[in-house]
């Protein structure tokens, strides 16, 4: 099992060389963050999640508050609509500014899978992490995230985004 400072961190062995499609288990330290809270149709989760992002990244620029990492969303439900916390791991706590407010990623243990390709085919990821976990007698234990190691504004072929999905596990 790796420690790895979060998923979220610029540690040389996270997500950006990682293969894609095999999952692993690593150890996290718990992170601050800085999160807009969402509840839109599932139609509407890509428009939500990019504005988020800007608008946290925005805010905390604004505060003076540093980030440390790539964006993330965590995904609290699903149906019938999609909740989550999007946003950023800070350096030091977040103040609350207009609608982005303080929040956490867990540490402890988790799952990961790294996913290549378009945002609309992570599913399949997700359910390979799901069928492994339930291979190795594991479940999550809470909810999801995603880590966008790739920003589509600088990589235009989205065959070579790649996002991290986790997994907290017992």
């Amino acid at each position: 099992m790796t420690d790895l400072l979060h998923p979220a961190s610029h540690d040389p062995g996270a997500a950006p060389g990682r293969p894609g499609g095999t999952p692993e288990i690593h150890r996290l330290a718990m992170r601050e963050t800085a999160v807009i809270a969402v509840d839109v149709a599932p139609a509407e989760i890509g428009p939500a999640v990019g504005a988020a992002i800007m608008e946290v990244e925005e805010a905390m620029r604004t505060a003076g508050v540093g980030l440390g990492g790539p964006p993330f969303a965590r995904y609290l439900a699903f149906e019938p609509r999609i909740r989550a916390e999007i946003g950023f791991p800070v350096l030091r706590p977040a103040p609350d500014i207009g609608r982005v407010v303080p929040g956490r990623l867990p540490g402890g243990r988790v799952a990961s899978i790294v996913h290549i390709g378009p945002y609309d085919s992570l599913e399949r990821s997700y359910g390979e992490l799901v069928r492994w976990l339930a291979e190795m007698g594991l479940h999550p234990s809470g909810p999801l995230w995603e880590v966008y190691w790739s920003d589509p504004d600088e990589e235009k072929d989205p065959s070579t985004w790649r996002t991290e999905i986790f997994a907290p596990i017992e």
